[in-house]
């Protein structure tokens, strides 16, 4: 016999599959700002006793355009230290959650994540410059750069050391979960020799959350019509 609670699970099954499946039916297309003065650059010594000098550091502003996402600004920080990645470029893509990877990536995608937060708790964008950088230069050395085009890993920050440390810890004990690091999906290219992405804010998709909305609500008219058929019989 179908329960007004079985017909709750089937709508809501329905509405998860329906969004999971417009959320990658269409490739978004990221466009980095293109205005070299709204970037942040960072130097600073590395363990080596090596001057950098100059480093653009996140968060980066950026918009999304695509799969429901129209001019969507989002910020951004790059994975991927020795990919090229040109300001004001436009990518296509797909934004992912952190369960899409598996480890090695899955763990550092989580260690990022957090930092991310832990960013954003300090103001995000707005945040102090050597906060900007050493959180910055830890999710690259998290990430390990593969490249050779340049220095792998890249040259470690003794300010991001910290970071690196307070991540692991927090991914380890349970204190940062799948759960959390989900509210900082990554911006993954279709061309893999471009950049990815961590985000600090991703907003959903418009017409996604509307049309969810929509079938929920049409469910919810279908249990009410079953609940009245069941009463009335």
């Amino acid at each position: 016999m179908l329960t007004p609670k079985h017909v709750i699970k089937i709508t809501l099954g329905i509405v998860w599959l329906f969004l999971s499946a417009l959320a990658h039916a269409d490739s978004i297309t990221l466009t980095l700002d293109p205005n070299w003065s709204d970037y942040a650059f960072y130097s600073y010594t590395d363990i080596y006793d090596v001057t950098h000098n100059n480093i653009p550091v996140g968060p980066y502003m950026a918009t999304l355009n695509g799969g429901g996402y129209n001019n969507t600004a989002v910020l951004l920080f790059c994975y991927d230290m020795n990919s090229d990645t040109n300001i004001g470029t436009a990518f296509t893509g797909s934004v992912d959650s952190v369960t899409s990877f598996s480890d090695p990536t899955y763990t550092e995608i989580m260690e990022s994540t957090y930092l991310i937060n832990e960013l954003a708790d300090d103001g995000g964008i707005n945040a102090p410059l050597a906060t900007k950088g050493a959180v910055s230069l830890a999710i690259w050395e998290i990430m390990n750069p593969s490249s050779t085009t340049e220095i792998t890993p890249f040259p470690t920050d003794p300010a991001a050391i910290p970071y690196e440390l307070q991540a692991a810890a927090a991914v380890s004990s349970g204190a940062w979960n799948t759960a959390d690091a989900d509210e900082f999906p990554t911006w993954v290219p279709d061309d893999t020799l471009i950049q990815r992405f961590g985000t600090e804010s991703t907003p959903e998709p418009a017409t996604i959350v509307l049309t969810g909305l929509g079938l929920l609500g049409l469910g919810f008219l279908v249990l009410k019509s079953r609940i009245r058929a069941i009463t009335l019989g």
